[in-house]
């Protein structure tokens, strides 16, 4: 390679285009050339270095160096599998310890990790003292081997005293990602020993009380940290977590808001913050909290609360809004979509529920409450052929759905179909659930729709009065059964209740004959 210096030299003292190059000098010029291309794609990041290397390694196909720098770059790319027609590198000849560590990483990569620890342990006895060596290897012990790991990092702590803190700590927290909490409280304690103002080993600490439910004495490592200025939202929280355990509501607002005075987006905070709105009956400012959380954009549940305290707060124009828009926004969510639904047929934009319900169940199948309220809606646009499809799909997957069999007993009734198939239906869904008064009320109607009156009667005025009272639908169930037996004057106060919102009824309290 003396020509090749050679050049270097002559190309330092003047222009090239001065030289009189002969065939070995061009050659070891397109080298330096093309080597240098590499370099500066390497320093700039741009992403063709590694095909800069490529063309390099070309010109000197047997380069150890080149090759190295190309496992090295491929790495760096994170594309390991680059590196694999260059790791042979390690078999050319004697290696240093730079070679043994890229060699080290590359295997850990193929996630080879005997070989990993073979290659950092031979580049340790090169370079004893290494850090960026010694911290490959532990961090590959701290996986595969915490006692190893933990036996080194002693060593370095003897032998630098000045950094004993920072390694005990570290010891800690290899013991505590190997969940052997005894052992990493134990060097926890000797890190806070030595050092009583790093805030570090006491977060240690403290994380090893809340694993091991010692809320206590977790508070107290907290409140030291909080006196030395060392708080932060995550701590914060935890504590504020801690006070909620106990049952302490106001300690625990108290330092949720101071983890959000620390970091207005903090997640734990926004959500128990919400929480604890919510049980005040505070809707507006569980609203805030929700939207200030870090998260909001991409945390679908946190929507859904949203839209559940506008419906509290008797905004259903804005919580159907807000479900729209998260319909957009996390397209292929389920609860997001049956709810969206379900505020759709609230709102009675029955055609738009139901497409929503229909492209629900292409991708669910087998979700029974969406099946069954696209039912609700389908009943609703009066579209019975598909509705008595949907509920046939509903009873063959649960025969005992007694949601479904009441709704398929109550629109045969309605529609005067199939009177008998609805008293089964009927008789059925009541046999299931004998308390529910929606469906005594369709039975009712059935034995109405049947001509059997006094069954109807029977039936409905065994339902307690004041559900009569709140419930417009079975008022005018009853007051009907009563206008066909002739009791004009005792259904006139049942339909007169009913009329304002069930036109039936209104057409039914014309006829009665007027009061004398």
């Amino acid at each position: 390679m003396k020509n090749f210096l050679a050049v270097l030299l002559c190309l330092a003292a003047g222009p090239v285009f001065a030289l009189s190059l002969n065939a070995q000098s061009k050659q070891e010029a397109r080298l330096f050339n093309q080597f240098l291309k590499a370099v500066y794609a390497q320093r700039s990041g741009d992403p063709k270095a590694f095909a800069e290397l490529e063309k390099t390694l070309q010109l000197i196909p047997d380069s150890k160096y080149l090759k190295r720098l190309l496992v090295s770059q491929a790495l760096a790319d994170g594309a390991p599998q680059k590196a694999a027609p260059y790791a042979d590198f390690i078999e050319q000849g004697e290696n240093s310890a730079g070679d043994w560590l890229v060699y080290g990483t590359y295997q850990v990569k193929q996630n080879n990790i005997a070989e990993a620890e073979k290659a950092y342990e031979q580049a340790l006895a090169l370079e004893p003292d290494n850090a960026a060596i010694l911290y490959q290897y532990v961090l590959l012990l701290s996986v595969t081997n915490v006692d190893k790991a933990v036996e080194k990092l002693l060593s370095l702590a003897e032998e630098y005293p000045d950094l004993a803190p920072d390694i005990y700590t570290k010891i800690g927290s290899l013991y505590f990602d190997a969940r052997r909490m005894d052992e990493a409280l134990s060097y926890y304690n000797k890190a806070v020993q030595l050092a009583p103002q790093d805030p570090n080993p006491r977060l240690g600490r403290g994380e090893v009380y809340e694993k091991n439910s010692q809320y206590f004495l977790m508070l107290h490592e907290f409140e030291e940290l909080e006196k030395m200025g060392y708080a932060n939202a995550g701590t914060l929280s935890r504590m504020a977590s801690v006070y909620l355990i106990v049952g302490d509501l106001p300690k625990a607002e108290s330092y949720f808001l101071k983890a959000k005075a620390d970091d207005n987006g903090d997640v734990p905070s926004a959500y128990f913050l919400s929480l604890l709105a919510e049980q005040k009956g505070e809707f507006s400012q569980a609203i805030g909290y929700l939207k200030d959380s870090a998260d909001y954009g991409r945390s679908a549940s946190k929507w859904l609360r949203v839209s559940f305290y506008q419906q509290r707060l008797n905004q259903p124009e804005e919580s159907l809004k807000t479900l729209e828009q998260a319909y957009e926004k996390f397209d292929g969510n389920v609860e997001v979509a049956y709810f969206y639904a379900l505020a759709l047929n609230d709102a009675k934009k029955y055609k738009k529920a139901a497409k929503v319900f229909e492209k629900l169940l292409q991708s669910n199948p087998t979700y029974e409450d969406a099946r069954l309220q696209y039912a609700f809606t389908l009943d609703s646009l009066k579209k019975y052929k598909e509705l008595d499809h949907q509920l046939a799909l509903l009873l063959e997957q649960n025969p005992n759905n007694a949601a479904a069999l009441n709704l398929y007993a109550y629109s045969l009734a309605l529609r005067g179909e199939r009177l008998e198939q609805a008293q089964e239906y009927a008789a059925r869904a009541l046999s299931l659930v004998p308390q529910d008064n929606s469906f005594i009320d369709t039975q009712a109607w059935v034995y109405f729709k049947q001509g059997k009156l006094q069954q109807a009667a029977d039936l409905l005025f065994a339902i307690d009065p004041a559900v009569i009272q709140a419930n417009p639908e079975i008022a005018y169930h009853l007051g009907a059964v009563l206008y066909e037996q002739g009791e004009y004057e005792k259904a006139r106060p049942y339909l007169e209740q009913a009329r304002e919102t069930i036109k039936e009824a209104a057409k039914l309290y014309k006829k009665l004959p007027k009061q004398k």
